[in-house]
């Protein structure tokens, strides 16, 4: 009887450690799991620019003085694009950054025929009076971090360095992500000559330094 009874204990002793250590090897197992799946969460994706699905369309803007008070008011204005060639954005997690360049030597104006002065507006704007596309091709756009729907960018144009806080929408869909903006860049600190009015007339206005920008961006993984 006291055999048996010592068989009982040890046979319990031994079922009660077995569930301990089964018990342990579970935890291990899901700890593990869930730190590989943080991992995986975690690891960051990067997509590439698909040139062909993306550009930058701008508009310029002629202003004058009209009314008694002198206010700037639109004129005239001339539309266009350029091509964002190249660069990707990285996604960890919520954070995004990466880079864009432009092409300026891709400079097209939409709203002119060949017939209205398109050729000629297209070599102005390439000209040393303005982007001096000889000298200065592309532009570079870093993207420094998107939140809320606003993306911080450093725009390299003309070897100045300007930081700029822009609208910009992202989403998904597949493998591919898009970037979409309507935005406007005061580019004054370039000093173009048209950004300021002839001192002797004024009243003729000069181009407003305020440039209107329509980014559609896609690029995938």
């Amino acid at each position: 009887m006291k055999i048996m009874k010592k068989t009982m204990y040890a046979a319990f002793v031994f079922a009660a450690l077995s569930l301990t250590a089964c018990k342990g090897e579970s935890t291990d197992t899901e700890e593990n799991n869930e730190e590989n799946q943080e991992v995986v969460e975690q690891t960051p994706t990067t997509y590439n620019v698909i040139a062909e699905d993306s550009k930058l369309g701008w508009k310029g803007t002629w202003v004058a003085p009209t009314g008694e008070d002198g206010a700037m008011e639109e004129q005239k204005f001339h539309t266009g694009t350029v091509q964002i060639t190249e660069g990707s954005v990285t996604q960890d997690g919520d954070e995004i950054t990466g880079n864009f360049v432009v092409d300026m030597t891709s400079m097209n104006v939409t709203d002119l025929t060949e017939a209205d002065g398109k050729p000629k507006l297209e070599g102005h704007l390439a000209s040393e009076d303005f982007f001096n596309v000889s000298e200065y091709a592309k532009v570079n756009v870093a993207v420094n971090g998107v939140k809320d729907g606003m993306a911080d960018i450093t725009v390299d144009v003309l070897g100045n360095k300007m930081d700029e806080t822009i609208a910009v929408e992202t989403s998904m869909e597949g493998d591919k992500m898009m970037m979409n903006g309507n935005f406007t860049v005061d580019f004054a600190a370039l000093g173009f000559q048209m950004f300021s009015p002839n001192p002797e007339k004024p009243e003729e206005g000069n181009i407003d330094s305020n440039i209107e920008f329509n980014l559609k961006t896609t690029l995938s993984k």
